[in-house]
């Protein structure tokens, strides 16, 4: 009895175990889906033909090092590599991005650059498998062995900083994408090399490593625990999930740092065992990598005990720490999560790499879950903050991305830390990858965009092909061919969060407008009376024949959006959202600082118009919006604003711009720079790019000569060039004393050599200030230095402040202040 007890659970498993199976959600590869449409398409040519070109030339560095290895390790005398911790990576997300492009077209001359690499590394790497220029050629040894910058004083010594698990994960998704793009093992075998030592070393012991004793750590930069599962889902070897789950569960158990900022135990999400975590904690990146591990984990090993903690710090994000762009780690320092609700706009960190995280943990929890607010995130993160991170030319990037410019901010060729430009490489091609998947007997689409895809259901083949000018069109077309006549199967098509209330899950963001339309459905052109909403699909299930016609509108009405008390940043604002991309202001497109203007009221009958010609041909503007804009001496005139999708802004030249617009002139008025009513004009005979001359006399008096708290004037780079700065007067005034404060931030803005006044009574040149007896024209930190005219009277018409700096440096000015009185 008791052994057909026995027999009939194991009989019962198997079942479940198979049923369980065949109702996984299955991502459709990059490699099965072909692009139809413009949006992404020009991407893919630009990445191809620009980014990617780019990108490979700014990690050669990187090349060369391997080279350097390769070379030290068969005993070539020469010069060795520089001690860097995670220059590989880089290049191998660039691999990964070419790899992608060459599934869509191959490339010989590009697979044979990557060929190249790969026989480099194939010699870079040890006999064991480690990979690592610094330990494997001896110049760890130049180089800081601990703290946050640390690489240890020999392999893996310092997991916690050193990158080299996270150097080796971005090798294995390139490794896997190569593989799936040509079908060649170059890459792979170096792979599959390093994660079989990789597991010999942290988790059996390995004698040339700590001392024989398995590492069992997880490490400090997360990203092989995702590589692994792409390793994984490529070559069907367990051994690499089974490493995936090990160094998910290991975290925040055998090993906790005791420390603050990066050695904190949150910086690296290592405060408590993964499934003890409740919110989103520390460095974005890092904390988003872990997290699409914990799905992919969760989903791959049917493990239901990381849901719960999944759950809890998902809805922390979307309802605390979340900008309405889908950025994440608001807070400078740490690059990662502040305290909930502070969500700052011109001083929003959000790194790109952030952004880039953010879709892929909820396109695995969508995956996990099958619910398509997963993907509403992905999607306003991808189409926002993701692509705001490159210009429209491919060559220019942001690593950081603020929702508000005075016009300092502009996009750089590169970066020290190159990770964001080499995301955007490897990101962009394998969007294909995000806008598929299926069960036995469901299709899912979740991205829209025009494009092909062939299904492989239980009930037979299917074709499906889209059309659809999305994000700018509602409407979206699907023709289903399946290879059965009336076959049977169930299509899913996300109807995304922003057709409802709101524009994203989660607390924090809501309409206030009534501008809202009725999404509608249509089979072979005849509309689905109550269609059904589930999970943020809406399903038809019927018998398909070759030809039948979907049809899905989604209206886009231009929305206004409020968000919570919470966020003290945007009380008092709205911000202006159409379909699933929030719109901006740009200073060239409107009278000027787009911080002047303000919205009293919603409107729903502003114009759309898309651009026609130049570099922004294509995409749809906001114009005719009512607004209110307040002058250089703060007086408000009646206006109207131009708006643009915040992913196209800074394409024109370093602009201001702006996301949330406040509601009333008081509240446009907080932080702006105003020209005093005694004041007609200032100039100065230069400006540094972003900074504003008006901000000296904005009244906001300095707390020291290196306050950044407040907004300064310098002539910065005009290192050593003399400077003028004139004030004209509305009528003659009386001028009893002029003060100056100096800039000073102790590097290439410095308190002058020297200065002067001059002024003009109405009467032609320009004259000497008559200084008063007793004074002199100081050049004093930490204060304002003042000087009077002499006499009772002394009416002008215009005022010049001449400075000549230090030979080395710019001058600089926090504030100016008239006595006329």
């Amino acid at each position: 009895m008791k052994k057909n007890v026995i027999s009939l659970i194991v009989f019962l498993l198997g079942i479940i175990s198979v049923d369980s199976y065949s109702q996984q959600l299955m991502p459709v590869s990059f490699d099965q889906v072909t692009l139809q449409d413009q949006f992404w398409s020009n991407r893919m040519k630009l990445q191809k033909e620009v980014l990617v070109p780019v990108a490979f030339e700014r990690t050669h560095g990187a090349v060369e090092d391997l080279q350097k290895t390769a070379n030290y390790l068969k005993g070539i005398e020469g010069p060795l590599p520089a001690p860097n911790r995670f220059n590989i990576s880089d290049l191998f997300k660039v691999i990964e991005g070419a790899a992608y492009l060459l599934k869509m077209e191959r490339d010989p001359e590009l697979e044979k650059q990557i060929d190249d690499i790969a026989q480099v590394l194939a010699q870079a790497q040890e006999k064991d498998g480690y990979i690592y220029p610094a330990h494997t050629t001896g110049t760890a040894k130049n180089h800081e062995h601990w703290g946050g910058s640390g690489m240890g004083d020999k392999p893996y010594s310092w997991v916690v900083h050193s990158h080299e698990l996270y150097n080796v994960g971005h090798l294995y998704e390139a490794a896997a994408a190569y593989y799936q793009a040509t079908g060649k093992k170059n890459l792979l075998d170096i792979a599959e090399k390093s994660a079989k030592h990789v597991n010999k070393v942290f988790f059996q012991g390995d004698s040339k490593y700590n001392d024989g004793k398995p590492v069992n750590q997880a490490p400090g930069h997360q990203e092989i625990e995702l590589a692994l599962v792409k390793l994984y889902r490529v070559t069907g070897n367990k051994l690499y999930l089974d490493m995936a789950k090990k160094f998910v569960d290991i975290r925040g158990v055998t090993y906790v740092p005791d420390g603050k900022g990066t050695m904190s135990p949150e910086y690296a999400q290592q405060q408590a065992p993964v499934r003890d975590q409740d919110e989103a904690v520390g460095h974005a990146v890092r904390a988003v990598y872990l997290y699409s591990a914990m799905s992919d984990v969760g989903s791959l090993t049917n493990d239901p005990t990381l849901n719960p903690a999944l759950d809890k710090i998902w809805h922390n994000i979307v309802d605390t720490r979340m900008h309405i762009t889908g950025g994440l780690g608001a807070i400078h320092g740490i690059e990662g999560f502040g305290p909930e609700y502070e969500l700052p706009n011109k001083e929003a960190y959000n790194e790109t790499c952030a952004a880039v995280g953010n879709v892929f943990f909820n396109h695995r929890m969508f995956l996990l879950e099958k619910d398509g607010k997963y993907m509403d995130v992905a999607e306003v993160s991808l189409l926002n903050n993701v692509l705001a991170g490159v210009n429209l030319e491919g060559n220019k990037f942001f690593y950081v991305n603020p929702l508000e410019s005075s016009g300092m901010v502009d996009r750089s060729h590169w970066f020290g830390t190159a990770c964001c430009p080499t995301n955007m490489a490897r990101l962009v091609p394998q969007v294909s990858g995000l806008m598929y998947a299926h069960t036995d007997n469901e299709i899912y689409c979740a991205f829209y965009t025009g494009s092909s895809v062939d299904f492989n259901l239980k009930s037979g083949k299917v074709v499906l092909v889209q059309k659809t000018n999305y994000p700018f069109d509602e409407k979206i077309e699907l023709t289903v061919n399946p290879d059965k006549k009336k076959q049977k199967f169930t299509l899913k098509m996300r109807i995304p969060t922003w057709t409802g209330n709101q524009f994203v899950p989660g607390k924090l963001y809501s309409y206030i407008d009534n501008n809202a339309q009725q999404w509608e459905v249509y089979v072979n052109g005849e509309k689905v009376n109550n269609p059904v909403l589930e999970k943020g699909f809406v399903s038809i299930n019927r018998d398909w024949i070759k030809g039948d016609k979907v049809e899905l509108r989604l209206p886009m009405p231009v929305r206004y959006t409020h968000a919570i008390e919470e966020v003290k940043a945007d009380n008092g604002r709205v911000a202006i959202t159409r379909g699933p991309l929030v719109y901006c202001a740009e200073g060239v497109d409107n009278e000027g600082g787009a911080d002047r203007y303000y919205i009293e009221r919603t409107v729903n009958t502003p114009t759309i118009e898309k651009e026609q010609t130049g570099l922004l041909k294509g995409i749809d503007f906001v114009k005719g919006i009512p607004a209110k804009y307040l002058d250089n001496k703060g007086t408000s005139h009646t206006s109207s604003l131009t708006l643009v999708p915040y992913y196209a802004w800074n394409n024109r030249g370093v602009s201001t711009m702006n996301i949330w617009f406040a509601e009333t002139e008081d509240k446009a008025k907080e932080g702006i720079s105003f020209m005093p009513v005694i004041l007609n004009e200032v100039k100065a005979t230069h400006t540094n790019g972003g900074e504003n001359v008006l901000s000296i006399v904005n009244g906001k008096y300095p707390k020291h000569s290196f306050d950044n708290d407040i907004e300064r004037w310098t002539a910065w780079p005009q290192r050593g060039k003399e400077q003028s700065i004139e004030f004209t007067f509305e009528k003659p005034t009386n001028l009893k004393a002029f003060s100056v404060y100096w800039y000073d931030d102790k590097g290439g803005v410095q308190i002058p050599e020297s200065w002067n006044l001059e002024y003009k009574d109405g009467t032609g040149a320009w004259k000497s200030f008559p200084l008063y007896s007793t004074d002199s024209y100081s050049i004093l930190k930490d204060q304002f230095n003042l000087v009077h005219s002499d006499g009772d009277s002394f009416v002008i018409t215009s005022l010049k402040l001449n400075m000549t700096p230090k030979k080395d440096a710019a001058a600089g000015i926090l504030q100016v202040v008239f006595d006329t009185k």
